[in-house]
């Protein structure tokens, strides 16, 4: 009987965290924010600690499951509607690279160093720092680069070619 029942909360628990996906519009694991993965963390606790629990009723399990999803979808309209508490929330780029000069000062402030900055560029195709003219880092920790006008590549509009 014990059997049957984590079978059932298994599969109301699926069900539930499958709704909760789609209702809250979680992005795939690339663009994930760091909310979203803490909210993911408390999804997979809420669920992993209620299956095996035989005090643990399905339906507290589902309560809380939904419960936890209104106060992710509530989040995020607040993130949604005030730029200022997303900048709070989820990071914002911070300036690395201004006029090809490093800033070792936000290097340090980000936690990064000059050996991470370079594999960064070289996988953008950048191996020097002459080349570049802006680099931010995005609240994702990925990097953005400006390259000066004469690193960047050859347009159709430079060369007047018209289509």
């Amino acid at each position: 009987m014990e059997l049957v029942i984590i079978l059932l909360k298994l599969i109301m628990g699926f069900a539930a965290l499958l709704f909760c996906l789609k209702v809250s519009g979680v992005k795939g694991l690339k663009n994930i924010t760091p909310i979203d993965f803490i909210w993911s963390i408390m999804l997979s606790e809420i669920f992993g600690n209620g299956l095996y629990d035989s005090k643990v009723k399905w339906y507290y399990i589902l309560a809380a499951l939904l419960l936890w999803c209104v106060i992710k979808i509530i989040f995020d309209k607040l993130m949604d509607h005030s730029d200022k508490f997303e900048k709070i929330m989820s990071g914002d780029k911070v300036l690395l690279i201004e006029n090809g000069i490093i800033d070792k000062h936000a290097l340090e402030k980000c936690d990064i160093d000059l050996a991470q900055l370079k594999e960064s560029l070289r996988k953008l195709s950048i191996f020097s720092f002459n080349e570049v003219d802006k680099v931010y880092l995005e609240a994702d920790g990925s990097i953005s680069v400006k390259k000066f006008p004469e690193y960047q590549p050859v347009t159709r509009r430079d060369l007047n070619i018209k289509t």
